[in-house]
């Protein structure tokens, strides 16, 4: 029709891009977390190392936010994850380590140190089960 030759549909749409970054990101952002998680759990037997610890969390929550929005940006463009539950562990992996410092600095002394390595850990396993069900 009309002389135009007939497209072919593409093999990688651009969403299928943005699913590798976020899949590879995923796989960075664990192991920041993990890395996180064992500095923390450090600092019980270090204490002088807890500001560090505190600002290399932060970035940490950083790093899941920006993981969050590119899984929102693919949401908006038509994926979907593997299984529903990588909604629920995405978001848990986003507020386990700001509810946990939150909680943490209401507390005080050794059970906010203790809040915070808990928060770190759980960070990286709700991370790790993110990238499973993904």
């Amino acid at each position: 029709m009309c002389g135009r030759p007939k497209r072919e549909p593409r093999d990688d749409p651009p969403t299928i891009a943005g699913v590798v970054i976020h899949d590879r990101y995923g796989l960075v952002l664990t192991v920041i977390a993990a890395l996180g998680a064992i500095v923390a759990i450090a600092s019980l037997f270090r204490p002088r190392i807890l500001p560090a610890v505190r600002i290399y969390l932060r970035v940490t929550v950083a790093v899941v936010a920006v993981q969050v929005v590119i899984g929102l940006v693919l949401v908006a463009t038509g994926e979907r994850p593997a299984q529903i539950l990588h909604w629920l562990y995405g978001a848990a992996t986003l507020l386990a380590l700001p509810l946990a410092m939150w909680v943490g600095g209401k507390l005080g002394g050794r059970e906010q140190h203790l809040w915070l390595v808990g928060g770190a850990v759980l960070t990286v396993l709700f991370a790790f089960r993110a990238l499973a069900t993904g």
